[in-house]
């Protein structure tokens, strides 16, 4: 359902003009109806000749109202230009073209008013100027046609007009993630909180959970409502009003923003191409203090400048700081007024709503410059260029791309992060590096372990597994447990002094000196090898014995709980020579394993010994 905008000078006959199409007055406030002057948003809509549903979003020109025309202004299909006859061009004239050109809106009708109170000569005077005005700017070729509401003198012609040009223009896109600009609030009488805005980026459902930002909120849609038609489902460039469950309405305003859960996510500082009204009277400073229009939204903001923008209306490149937070999309298109002068000085396009920090070099610059043409992708893929590494939940928030989506494109996907190919081959590199120079000096041990390389790549260990996992299928490295080796890395035990370590141990029988002490004679990297070769058996972080050995202890116990049945730990230590110190650590490793199991002093065969 396409949605029209109005625009132009205070009392140019806007208001009127709406009344006059739709039957609908749009002034809904007591003061607007007192005052005869539009003082916030109004709505109203009207069926064309050939079916086609019109919502029609009436904005207020008084220079004192801008900031609530803006919020009408930023999502409309088709744009009706009001210019009254018996006045002409006047200053908010210039401040809504301004406005209208700044927001890349072109899709409009120049509508001179109140013909009936001019005579035809003044009426092609005042064409010929308006259409000197809109030359050069978004408007221009735009059809100026004139109306009376007092009248009806063109309104057939412009209707026609209207159906004509809708019909020509593109359908708001599917974006996938619906985001409701929220406009206004208000509380109806048993059922709750209402909000209304233009719907854009995608479809809301009733049932459907929803989320408000900026803040905490959550709550269901219950009712779908559309130009007074309840609907279960409703797509993007829809006016819709929708009634919420669990939304407290002291806790949302004009500026907030509504959207599926876990779609969005607020962000205060943005990196945007900027440009500057050619015709001001004076040249912008970074230390002006500025308001931000997108959406609904109007927001203190603060400029610096990575590339100034020209005079003449050249885009340049520039930091943005939010004074608070809000919804802000990839592309965009926001206003920028001087909040001193009460004055519209540009605006522009956003092309990074969550940049990781603000830099000023010539790269960067250039980045940017080639993503104010680009598309979503290629947003994604100058992201992921200097990142390196994006969690595929965060694509969809920062860029609006799916994750299904992005695996179209030239980059690689593991489980829970996209990977540059760049990235990919630096990170590979790296992992082969700290590998192999742990081999090097660590001969003994089966590889890198594990923790150790996330701690030397600084990543998220997440991502660190997963690029480990990636790099094993590609048989680059072998993931092996909890270490990491190469493919052709085999752990050298030397024979002299293993035999020296078994013999020393053998000696000893069951009173073996502590593996401290077998680590300062051999070192621990040997004895750490020979655990896992199968030659010791570490029975408690203090003592290690010969695998031998062991099984002829469990030999020993099998046969005397045959004859004797339980034994005592004082029986064990008998059996095999040695003291408590010794015989209880010993003990506790079978009852582990399961080869023994302990009923009071006592112990039995356990399940792994029978």
């Amino acid at each position: 359902m396409p949605v029209i905008g109005t625009a132009g000078h205070v009392d140019h006959g806007k208001s009127t003009l709406v009344n006059a199409l739709t039957g609908i007055d749009p002034d809904r406030l007591e003061e607007e109806k007192r005052r005869g002057l539009t003082i916030d948003l109004g709505f109203a809509w009207f069926t064309t000749p050939k079916g086609r549903e019109v919502g029609i979003v009436d904005v207020p020109g008084h220079e004192r109202f801008i900031k609530n025309m803006l919020a009408g202004a930023g999502a409309i299909n088709l744009n009706l230009f009001v210019v009254a006859a018996n006045e002409g061009w006047m200053p908010q004239s210039q401040e809504h073209l301004d406005i209208l050109h700044t927001l890349g809106i072109s899709a409009a009708i120049v509508v001179i008013t109140k013909t009936d109170t001019v005579d035809a000569g003044t009426l092609d005077e005042v064409k010929e100027a308006v259409a000197s005005k809109i030359e050069g700017t978004s408007l221009a070729g735009a059809p100026i046609m004139g109306v009376s509401a007092a009248t009806g003198a063109g309104l057939a012609e412009l209707v026609a007009a209207i159906d004509e040009l809708l019909g020509s223009t593109p359908d708001p896109p599917d974006l996938g993630r619906a985001r409701l600009w929220i406009d206004r609030v208000f509380t109806i009488k048993g059922s709750g909180t209402v909000v209304t805005g233009t719907l854009g980026g995608g479809y809301l459902e009733v049932d459907q959970p929803v989320e408000i930002l900026p803040g905490d909120t959550r709550a269901r849609v219950r009712t779908i409502q559309s130009h007074r038609t309840q609907w279960t489902r409703l797509g993007p460039g829809n006016r819709t009003a929708l009634n919420l469950v669990g939304a407290d309405a002291k806790a949302i305003g004009r500026g907030h923003s509504l959207g599926p859960l876990g779609a969005w996510r607020t962000t205060d500082k943005l990196l945007a191409s900027l440009s500057f009204l050619p015709h001001l009277d004076h040249v912008p400073k970074e230390r002006g203090a500025y308001k931000f229009h997108v959406g609904s939204v109007e927001i203190d903001a603060t400029l610096r400048f990575l590339q100034e923008p020209g005079r003449t209306g050249e885009a340049g490149l520039a930091a943005i700081r939010l004074s608070r937070p809000a919804v802000i999309d990839f592309s965009d298109r926001f206003i920028i007024r001087d909040s001193g002068r009460k004055q519209t000085v540009g605006g522009g396009v956003v092309l990074e709503a969550h940049p990781d920090k603000f830099r000023g070099d010539a790269a960067l610059t250039a980045a940017r410059a080639r993503v104010v043409a680009g598309s979503r992708e290629d947003y994604l893929l100058v992201l992921l260029d200097e990142a390196g590494f994006l969690p595929l939940d965060e694509i969809f928030t920062r860029t609006g791309i799916t994750p299904d989506a992005a695996q179209n494109l030239q980059i690689l996907r593991l489980p829970s992060f996209a990977v540059s190919h760049s990235a990919f081959d630096r990170t590979a590199g790296q992992v082969l590096a700290h590998v192999s120079s742990y081999q090097a000096s660590h001969s003994l041990d089966p590889g890198l372990p594990l923790t150790t390389l996330r701690t030397a790549l600084r990543l998220d260990h997440r991502l660190v597994d997963e690029l480990v996992d990636e790099l094993s299928r590609r048989k680059i490295v072998v993931a092996d447990g909890a270490v990491v080796r190469t493919p052709d890395f085999k752990p050298m035990i030397l024979a002299p002094e293993r035999d020296q370590i078994l013999q020393e141990l053998a000696e000893a029988g069951a009173s073996p000196p502590t593996v401290a002490s077998l680590s300062e004679g051999y070192g621990a990297d040997m004895v750490r090898a020979l655990v896992r070769s199968g030659d010791l058996v570490q029975v408690s972080p203090e003592f290690v014995y010969p695998a031998g050995w062991v099984e002829q202890v469990k030999d020993s116990l099998r046969t005397r709980i045959a004859e004797s049945g339980p034994f005592t730990v004082a029986e064990f230590r008998d059996l095999v020579g040695t003291t408590r110190k010794f015989a209880v650590p010993f003990l506790e490793y079978l009852d582990r394993t399961g080869f023994t199991t302990r009923q009071g002093d006592v112990r039995k065969l356990g399940p792994k010994a029978l």
